[in-house]
Formats: structure tokens, C-alpha cells, sequence
């Protein structure tokens, strides 16, 4: 997903990625993600494919997303405004879709050693 440019004053910018990071030749990963004020829809990703999006953030700030992959599913938050900066530093949460669930990483791009599971299926 492109997204605009924005221009956050006084709060942070943040980009949240969820990428399907799933075996070549497996279903698609299917994706919804919001927030209580902004819906961004439903998505689908093949393999190696990210969905991502820009926001200012403000204290009251939470998205979450639920995912669907191979008659498996998972619901979870993608960013809260109460995290600890390390959980998306530098304005950046990254979560990707694996066979066993879901990881986060706190690096961006992600390195093999850095994606951590959070969440299983």
C-alpha cells in the first residue's frame, strides 16, 4: 500500500508493516487491520508481499489487525501508543506472518536473529 506523506507535528510518525512471510506455493494471507477511528480495509498478500501504512500518533493510538492464512487465524495489536519505544523503534513496527505465527522484529529491514514470535496461529 503507498502511503502518503505525512506531516506529524508534536507527535510521532509511524509505519506499521505486516508481511507474509509464507511458503511460495500456500494460500494467500488474507489481512484486516484498523484502529476505532480508521478501517484500512480487508488485503490479501502472496508470499513476501507487505502491507503498510503511515499514521501521527496521538495517546490514544491502537491498531490491531486480524489475520487469516490456511484455515488459521490470529487477532492481535500491531502498535499501542503505551508500548515501550523499543517495540517499534525508530517510528517502525514490523510483524511478519510465518507457517508456526506471528513475529516481530526491532529492526527494520528484518534480520533472521531479529524476528521474535509473539503470537502462534
Amino acid at each position: 500500500m503507498a502511503s502518503e506523506k505525512r506531516t506529524c507535528i508534536f507527535t510521532a510518525e509511524i509505519t506499521v508493516h505486516v508481511v507474509s512471510n509464507l511458503p511460495p506455493g500456500t494460500p494467500y494471507l488474507f489481512l484486516r487491520c484498523q484502529s476505532g477511528d480508521t478501517d484500512l480495509g480487508n488485503h490479501t498478500l502472496a508470499t513476501n508481499q507487505d502491507f503498510h501504512w503511515d499514521f501521527c500518533t496521538k495517546r490514544s493510538t491502537l491498531f490491531f489487525c486480524h489475520l487469516y492464512w490456511n484455515g488459521k487465524s490470529a487477532s492481535f495489536d500491531v502498535f499501542d501508543y503505551h508500548w515501550p519505544d523499543s517495540r517499534c523503534p525508530n517510528g517502525i513496527c514490523y510483524w511478519a506472518a510465518l507457517p508456526d505465527g506471528i513475529y516481530q522484529s526491532n529492526q527494520y529491514p528484518p534480520t533472521s536473529t531479529s524476528l521474535v514470535k509473539q503470537y502462534s496461529w
